[in-house]
């Protein structure tokens, strides 16, 4: 993931305590050495999300403004 990717989170079975719920969507600011994905989430926190725990979507670009790139999953369960 990288800065300005748009993500959705598909599993938040360890995320209930932070008041994020599976379909949040949100936007990675960036990934840190150890790969946490630092997200904004669109619900106005800002939570890191391991990476290998990570149940996220990133989304394809917004047709309008870039060209798209498919869905592609990252972590968790399906």
């Amino acid at each position: 993931m990288k800065r300005g990717d748009r993500v959705e989170l598909t599993d938040a079975t360890d995320y209930h305590d932070f008041h994020l719920s599976a379909g949040d969507r949100g936007q990675v600011e960036f990934t840190d050495s150890l790969g946490t994905i630092h997200i904004r989430w669109d619900n106005g926190r800002r939570i890191g999300i391991l990476t290998q725990d990570a149940g996220l979507i990133r989304l394809a670009p917004d047709p309008r403004t870039q060209a798209g790139n498919p869905a592609v999953r990252t972590g968790g369960s399906s």
